[in-house]
């Protein structure tokens, strides 16, 4: 459900991101590419890690880290730099 509405409100709020960071149409795919791309390849791994370490403590780790990367993602920069925040959101979204 989290990702749903976080890719939801990526994709309503591009227009205003290109707009107002000056980011190209690449760099636009970018933003949504660089938590899509963490997210899945990192979903299994995230699994492996909640058997060993347990799905709670699992949970309140993601929970913690999703937070943090979020608030990181939301300050301004240059596309390279709101891309790799969005990577980050992605790996962290798996747990």
């Amino acid at each position: 459900m989290i990702t749903a509405l976080d890719f939801t409100i990526v994709y309503v709020a591009l227009p205003e991101i290109g707009r107002e960071l000056g980011f190209s149409s690449a760099d636009l795919q970018w933003v949504v590419s660089a938590y899509a791309v963490p997210f899945g390849g990192f979903l299994l791994l995230g699994g492996r890690l909640s058997d060993l370490l347990g799905r709670r403590r699992m949970f309140v780790l993601g929970m913690l880290l999703y937070g943090v990367a979020s608030l990181l993602g939301g300050w301004p920069g240059r596309p390279g730099c709101s891309s790799g925040r969005g990577r980050c959101r992605g790996w962290v979204a798996r747990c």
